[in-house]
This record gives structure tokens, sequence and C-alpha cells, in this order.
């Protein structure tokens, strides 16, 4: 009996030792989230996500983010940073990923357990490449709602959050058919583009008003982040009228001063008076030239003139005598015939 028992202890301890070296050289996927600091809602939450593959990534990873109610994940913005890590004397690649949360809602939140594809292969010049799922485990974390800002729906918490607001033309009298177009543009560093809510456009009666689709976009540079993102609206004079487009206010909370802050988009009116030109239009629907209208004027009067001498001179016998005999050389002649037809015969004459 102990023969077997030793031979089985052998086989088992064999196939651990092979399971184990197997499960050490599988690619695994770690996530983690450390904040160092207080949570607000409104702020940008970096987690990282952390690829280990043993051998050499072939390709490009893909995330594939859930959707959690009351948040938004962020994909990683830039390269990952690449190093090498030995577990259990195995040597890892490993590919760490800074993505984000962003969320409005305060209180205990949890970011989802979500997959995460890659490649690699075991060795620079293998042609195998192996395709690997991994999925990252479940994180948690907590916000506060900033101070003063309970009844205020939809704060952004960032540092050094700045906002451009530029008009072409500024705003001011207008005919129909003019446009003009509002351009804001929010930037903050350390923020996602993603995160910036929308410039509200509104609806005004008389207005035409176009929103472009916005310009979001994430800069990093030596690894820092700056988000900025660009609201274009375009209001277009539809008919004659006063307009007013209201006032804006945007709230949001300094993370630097602990403090909110906000900033004021004052209201525009426009003054919008009928389009002479379409009152003066002529009936082709062109709008005579100054020139044009002259020279018309000169011709009608020149033609009433002439109109009222003839009718002048009609009046005076003699005049109009030598009028008639002066007409008569237009008279049609009549011309004796070149061949004229010979004279029948009297036939009432008596017979000889």
């Amino acid at each position: 009996m102990r023969p077997s028992l030793s031979l089985l202890s052998s086989v088992l301890f064999v196939w651990l030792a092979l399971t184990l070296s197997s499960f050490a050289q599988e690619a695994r996927v770690r996530a983690s989230l450390d904040p160092a600091e207080e949570l607000w809602t409104g702020q940008r939450i970096p987690f990282e996500v952390e690829l280990l593959a043993p051998g050499f990534f072939s390709g490009t990873a893909a995330f594939d983010l859930p959707e959690p109610p009351g948040m938004i994940l962020l994909p990683p913005v830039g390269r990952p940073v690449v190093s090498t890590r030995e577990i259990d004397g195995v040597s890892f690649t490993v590919q760490r990923y800074v993505l984000a949360v962003f969320s409005r809602r305060a209180g205990d939140c949890v970011i989802p357990a979500f997959p995460v594809r890659f490649s690699f292969k075991r060795q620079p010049l293998d042609k195998e490449i192996i395709a690997v799922t991994g999925k990252t485990e479940a994180l948690t974390f907590h916000l506060k709602q900033p101070p003063g800002a309970e009844q205020t729906h939809g704060v952004i918490s960032a540092r050094g959050l700045t906002v451009k607001e530029i008009w072409t033309p500024e705003p001011g009298n207008a005919k129909p058919g003019d446009a003009f177009t509002r351009t804001v543009t929010f930037m903050a560093p350390e923020f996602s583009a993603m995160a910036f809510p929308p410039f509200p456009a509104g609806e005004i009666e008389g207005l035409g008003i176009y929103s472009k689709p916005p310009e979001v976009l994430d800069h990093v540079e030596r690894g820092s982040l700056t988000g900025k993102r660009r609201d274009s609206i375009t209001y277009v004079c539809e008919r004659a009228g006063r307009f007013t487009i209201p006032d804006v206010r945007l709230t949001w909370f300094d993370l630097e001063a602990r403090a909110l802050r906000t900033i004021d988009f004052p209201a525009r009116v426009l003054k919008v008076a009928p389009d002479s030109a379409l009152l003066h239009a002529d009936v082709g629907g062109r709008t005579p030239v100054p020139g044009e209208v002259f020279t018309s004027l000169v011709l009608s009067v020149l033609i009433c003139a002439a109109l009222a001498v003839c009718a002048f001179i009609a009046t005076i016998p003699r005049v109009r005598k030598i009028a008639e005999n002066a007409g008569s050389i237009f008279q049609p002649v009549r011309l004796a015939p070149l061949h004229p037809l010979p004279t029948p015969p009297n036939t009432n004459q008596p017979d000889l």
C-alpha cells in the first residue's frame, strides 16, 4: 500500500506543479482605485487597469465598458505605461491604463466588473498569437455632495475651470436672414471633455436655432490631461421683431478652494427691423438700381412731352393741311396694267 500511496502522492504533486505553473503563465487583468483625498460628485475619478501577459503584447487592447445608471465610464486616454514584472518566477509584460469614472450622484458607488480583450505572443518571433479575454474586479467608492449644491442639478467639480464665449458678429440690430454664431469653450486640467455639460440652445419663436455637434478633445502632454469642449450655436433671424436670448448661469465646485463658483452668460437682444429692400422690389422680384430709376423717369417725361406737342400741332388748321398733304405721299398709287385686256366687241351694233 505504501508504494501505491507514494506513487499517488508523486502524481498529485506533479499535477499540482504543472497546474500552478500553467496558472502562473496565464495572462491576467487587475483593476485598482486608491483615492488619496475626498471624492466629490461631478469629479473625474481615475482608476487603473493593468494587463499582464507572460510574453509580449500584440495589437491593441479593447475595453468593453459597461453603462451603470447615473455614471459614465471613460476609456483610457493616450498610450499605456509599459513595464515588466516577475511573479512566482515568471516574467510578465505589463500595460497600465488609466481610465476614469464620472458621477453626479452622491453616496456609495460601484464600478461593475467588465471584460478586457487583448493578445500576446510567448516569444517575439512566434507566429502563434494568443487571444485573451480577462475581466476586472468590481470597484467601490464613496462620493460627497459639494456643500451648498444640494439644490443644484448637474454640478461639476474641477480645478482651474475656464470658459470662453465668442459671438460672430456681436448681437445688435439686424434684418431678416441675418445669422449670429455663439461659440462657448470649456476647458479644465485633469478633467475629461466628455463630462462637460452641453450648453443649452433653447427655443425662441422667430429665431432659427441650430447647434453643431460639439468638439470634444482630451489632450495628454507628459502625463497631464486637459479636457476641452466647444459648443457652437447659430441664431438665424426669421422675421422682424425684438428677441431676447436669455442669460445662462453655470455653477461648478472648485476643488482647490472647496467652494462653489458661478459663471454667468448675459442675455443678448436682437432688434430685427423689416427688410426695406423687399418693400421696393420690382415686379420681377429684383430691386431696381438708382440709375435705372432715373433713366426710366426721364424717358417717361420725354414721351409725355412728345405726345403733348403732337396734340398741340394737330389743332392748327394750316399745319394740319400740310400734314395731310405730306401724308399723301405714303398713299398707294394705282398704275396702268402693262398688258391691258382687249376691249370686247359691241354686240348691240346692227349688221350691215
